[in-house]
């Protein structure tokens, strides 16, 4: 008899746990946004791989980095897609930073892909690298395309040289502009760096602000940025329309000449008493590079005399302003460290680590 209710009191016990369990409400997923920055993760690779998880990468957090670099070692094996594709998996899984403007994998290699379809569902080597090229054409991380760069220095070991280009182009987001098939590692050392100043360009908007007082309307106005005397030699200027919009100026009909700039063919000033002040967001030259107003002049056509006017009051010391805005961007390197890199393998980690200087250089104290 007590062995009987014993059991039951267990039964029900375990009846209960078990309610109570399965009305446990889940725990909520955590939405909160990661920090903004730079977040770089490395993907090594061989016959197995060799991961840095992505993380804040500035002048505190380079060392770690760089030290991960000099800890990679060589052996027999390329399983180049896979480290790709699993380069692409850590950025789907990461926490995205809510100023997200860039997403960028940057691969180098010296062969061909040796077994990488082993580690995979796939039945064959170009299956995973036609998936690997769908993922990076098509897959977006925080609602930003992804862009691919690779870099290739062909080994001696290859003879299939069709082959080894296809994987270039195909692990590229676009292989007219993002592949770089160079001859040796000082030429793919310069291209490391190319690519990291591109990067770190793409993230940082340099932001450009023009003060002057405001104007009669339909007046065309243009600002001159490379030191002319004679507005008619200009090769790098703003040129557009000023127009009351309610209480405040605009330009409109804006042609930027020499230069790239983000806020459109319209900029609606703020105020500051009598001065409108233009803001053109990320103003740089057709390289990308951020445009200097050491020289830049402003200037108003005169319908009277069907000329330009230079205004002498309006100076760079006290009408411009230039701030950079820095946007959050996460990129994947991915670096070859198979045996048949041979000696070059010291410079390939020596460029890499460039790589990982020029980044954290341009992100310090973020």
């Amino acid at each position: 008899m007590k062995k009987h209710i014993l059991l039951v009191a267990v039964l029900a016990l375990d009846v209960t746990l078990t309610t109570f369990t399965s009305c446990r409400k889940p725990k909520a997923e955590d939405t909160t946004p990661a920090k903004e920055g730079l977040y770089l993760g490395i993907v090594g690779f061989n016959s197995e791989l060799y991961t840095m998880p992505l993380g804040l990468l500035n002048q505190d957090t380079k060392h770690n980095f760089e030290n991960f670099v000099d800890g990679l070692s060589m052996q027999n094996g390329t399983i180049l897609y896979h480290a790709v594709n699993t380069g692409l998996n850590s950025l789907a899984a990461a926490k995205i930073p809510e100023n997200l403007i860039n997403v960028s994998v940057v691969t180098f290699t010296d062969g061909l892909d040796q077994g990488s379809y082993i580690l995979s569902d796939y039945n064959s080597g170009s299956e995973y690298l036609a998936a690997v090229n769908s993922r990076i054409n098509n897959e977006l991380i925080g609602g930003t395309n992804i862009s691919a760069y690779s870099i290739g220095v062909r080994g001696s070991d290859v003879s299939d040289i069709d082959g080894f280009r296809n994987s270039l182009n195909k692990l590229s987001s676009d292989p007219i502009h993002n592949v770089f098939e160079v001859s040796n590692m000082n030429e793919a050392s310069d291209k490391f760096a190319q690519i990291a100043q591109q990067l770190y360009n793409q993230s940082t908007f340099y932001n450009v602000t023009l003060k002057l007082p405001a104007q009669e309307p339909n007046t065309r106005i243009r600002f001159t940025f490379d030191n002319v005397t004679d507005v008619s030699e200009s090769q790098c200027y703003i040129e557009g329309t000023y127009i009351r919009n309610g209480n405040r100026g605009q330009l409109t009909d804006i042609q930027y000449v020499g230069l790239d700039c983000m806020s459109g063919v319209a900029v609606t000033a703020s105020t500051e008493g009598i001065f409108d002040l233009f803001l053109f967001q990320n103003l740089t030259d057709l390289n990308g590079t951020q445009i200097s107003t050491d020289y830049v002049k402003q200037w108003n056509w005169l319908e009277s005399t069907s000329q330009w006017q230079y205004n002498s009051e309006f100076t760079p010391s006290g009408n411009t302003q230039t701030v950079n805005e820095y946007k959050s961007a996460m990129i994947m390197l991915v670096l070859d460290c198979s045996s048949s890199l041979g000696s070059d393998f010291v410079n390939m980690k020596t460029a890499a680590n460039g790589f990982i200087e020029t980044l954290s250089g341009n992100y310090n104290g973020r």
